[in-house]
């Protein structure tokens, strides 16, 4: 799961600079927290132990936190203040959890709306916490259909290789 999470972001980045956002930087964290939804919730819906999917779930999310920290905070960005460690570490799980509630939420919005052929809230809200400069709403709509397609796509490839 945490290779699927990491493969998702990396498509993203390449979505995004295909369609010439490139030089626009995200926010890694939105990216990675929003790819460990897709799977966190297609993984519990293709699986019939609603129990046992929570508890994968669980540990998906703590080795996702894990290796955040060690990896990317402590090794990469060479973190070393036990404070400031645990800090991040805190804001990393606190984001991830609120932001499943807040995407789920939208994705709800969209599965509920028998007009909507793709997922607009959801693409929104992301477009709206990935960038750390906000885009403009040309910028937004010329990235909705692409960036809705390829969720699409995660969401059936996901659901199908869990199943």
């Amino acid at each position: 799961m945490k290779s699927l999470a990491f493969g998702m972001v990396s498509d993203i980045s390449r979505l995004l600079a295909d369609k010439g956002f490139g030089g626009q930087p995200i926010d890694i964290v939105e990216a990675l927290v929003f790819a460990m939804f897709i799977i966190a919730d297609t993984y519990s819906l293709a699986k019939p132990d609603k129990d046992q999917a929570l508890e994968i779930i669980h540990g998906f999310y703590d080795d996702m936190q894990n290796y955040f920290i060690h990896k990317v905070i402590i090794e990469d960005h060479k973190m070393s203040d036990a404070a400031e460690i645990e800090a991040v570490a805190e804001k990393f799980h606190d984001l991830s959890r609120s932001r499943f509630e807040q995407y789920g939420e939208k994705f709800k919005q969209d599965i509920s709306d028998p007009m909507a052929l793709s997922c607009p809230a959801t693409v929104s809200y992301l477009l709206d916490n990935l960038f750390i400069q906000p885009l403009n709403n040309e910028e937004k709509i010329s990235l909705m259909g692409a960036v809705s397609d390829k969720i699409l796509s995660y969401w059936t490839g996901c659901i199908q290789n869990f199943k």
